[in-house]
């Protein structure tokens, strides 16, 4: 008969004291989290048991979405878009923000770890690549990777397609007959900027055009103002723009307003985000597409409740962002203003 495993042998294979095998296990009194995490992990992988009917808990029901996006923009609707699926799973979220700081994050995913969350969900806030989780962090955990992708291609990472948003947002434009076509960016230190513009450029040379012009700077509403000037003192003849984020975009809308130009019947313009705050907050209503997170959070659950179970996902899985149409393309979409003409309506 195999010798049942003892607090001793767990402790001497952990380097620790009995006592604080017992504080661990037990989640009594004060433990890092780092240390009851190690102590867990030995213990399972020791087949400890403290009793028959009492064992060292395998699955929790927990999972840990760790978001470096501060504000939520980002981790809020991706939660709303997991929770859902994690809802019919018997699983729930616990949502912690590194503040794209890395020892908080590994600092988080301890804390996480020693609750026994079964899995982890990493949310980005930038699209660039990051490193994967050592495995010394995240100690077997399964893990899905969104918004930002892992370089690791072994990994599961769900992003935004924003390739294929670049392709048919110049490919919208010329159905609209517009073909002085100039594309504003922010900064080409992101991922996203040089994918957007990539998707239009392959467009453009499926149809045998050319940009007249691609400029980038800063993720904001004065540049793009600054950048719309600049386009039409160059180019007199523009008429249309994609803009790579809606900030960029409504900055743009200024600064043909202000030359005299007319959105959209002069020039085009098209944004990237579907962020209400510029987009559906002024007139013209911005065309724009959506970076979908409601879904990739739905996704990034499934997938990580398929790993949890034995099924993991490999390589990288891009999601559609789906065009929004408003009125800075298409005059006829002309409709209310968020939050507007409510208090003046009488029944």
């Amino acid at each position: 008969m195999a010798k049942r495993v003892t607090l001793q042998d767990v402790a001497r294979e952990a380097h620790v004291s009995v006592a604080t095998v017992s504080k661990s296990l037990n989640g009594t009194e004060r433990v890092s989290a780092a240390t009851r995490r190690h102590v867990i992990a030995t213990a399972q992988r020791l087949g400890y048991r403290k009793s028959t009917a009492d064992s060292v808990r395998m699955c929790s029901g927990l999972v840990g979405l760790i978001t470096s996006d501060y504000n939520g923009r980002f981790s809020l609707p991706l939660l709303t878009g997991a929770e859902g699926t994690l809802g019919a799973s018997n699983h729930a979220a616990l949502l912690m923000s590194s503040h794209g700081r890395p020892d908080l994050e590994r600092n988080h995913i301890d804390q996480l770890a020693a609750r026994g969350v079964d899995g982890l969900i990493v949310v980005g806030d930038t699209t660039n690549p990051r490193p994967p989780l050592k495995p010394s962090t995240t100690m077997g955990l399964p893990v899905v990777y969104t918004y930002d992708p892992s370089t690791d291609p072994n990994d599961c990472s769900i992003i935004c397609d924003n390739v294929g948003a670049g392709a048919q947002a110049i490919e919208y434009l010329l159905s609209l007959g517009r073909r002085y076509i100039a594309i504003i960016g922010g900064s080409e230190d992101f991922q996203a900027a040089r994918d957007r513009a990539k998707g239009a450029q392959r467009t453009f040379t499926l149809y045998d055009f050319q940009p007249v012009e691609v400029l980038f700077d800063t993720w904001s509403e004065e540049w793009g103002e600054r950048a719309a000037t600049l386009l039409l003192e160059r180019h007199p003849h523009l008429d249309g723009i994609y803009c790579l984020s809606d900030e960029i975009a409504r900055g743009a809308i200024r600064g043909l307003l202000a030359a005299g130009k007319r959105v959209p019947q002069d020039v085009a313009v098209i944004g990237h985000d579907n962020w209400f705050v510029f987009c559906s907050n002024s007139h013209p209503t911005l065309t724009t597409f959506d970076n979908n997170i409601p879904l990739i959070g739905r996704m990034a659950a499934t997938y990580l409740i398929d790993a949890i179970n034995g099924h993991p996902h490999r390589g990288t899985f891009a999601v559609e962002c789906p065009m929004i149409v408003r009125e800075s393309t298409d005059p006829t979409r002309r409709t209310a203003l968020n939050n507007t003409d409510r208090i003046f309506r009488r029944r």
